[in-house]
């Protein structure tokens, strides 16, 4: 299975490239008034309003810095089991795929790491980032887009 790699600090980090749908250049997001620490706003994507969360801003507590490398993967987020939503993810270095088995990842204190040439690499578990505020947030828009898709 192929792995998208992604700098969050210091750190490699992979997620499964089957979860995303679209890697997209930084794009102006609109603001999310009262939004949760971690988002970064919200971007028009086929007519739909999706969510940005900011990994950095999640993880290390600073925003992404605006680079040619960094993205907004959209992913595939199962907000509720058996219901996926698009979400926008800025990270930083976006700019390979590697080919790994999710059985060469081992638990290493709290995360999953890999080895691979370049050294250890660790797969994004987001689920374990996200606050009460920021899955409120998603259900929010994840209501609103199953309203818009009942009544298309």
């Amino acid at each position: 299975m192929l792995f998208l790699t992604f700098q969050l600090g210091a750190d490699r980090y992979a997620l499964e490239a089957a979860r995303v749908l679209e890697v997209l250049a930084m794009v102006e997001l609109g603001k999310i008034v009262g939004a949760p620490v971690g988002t970064a706003g919200e971007f028009d994507y086929h007519g739909a309003s999706v969510p940005v969360l900011d990994l950095c801003l999640l993880a290390l507590g600073r925003p992404s810095n605006l680079r040619l490398s960094t993205r907004i993967l959209l992913l595939k987020h199962e907000s509720q089991p058996g219901s996926m939503w698009p979400l926008g993810l800025i990270v930083e270095h976006a700019t390979e795929l590697v080919p790994k088995q999710l059985g060469e990842f081992t638990m290493v204190g709290d995360a999953l790491v890999a080895q691979d040439p370049r050294g250890r690499l660790r797969l994004l578990q987001l689920d374990k980032l996200l606050t009460d505020e920021l899955r409120d947030l998603l259900s929010v828009y994840h209501l609103a887009h199953s309203q818009n898709a009942d009544a298309g």
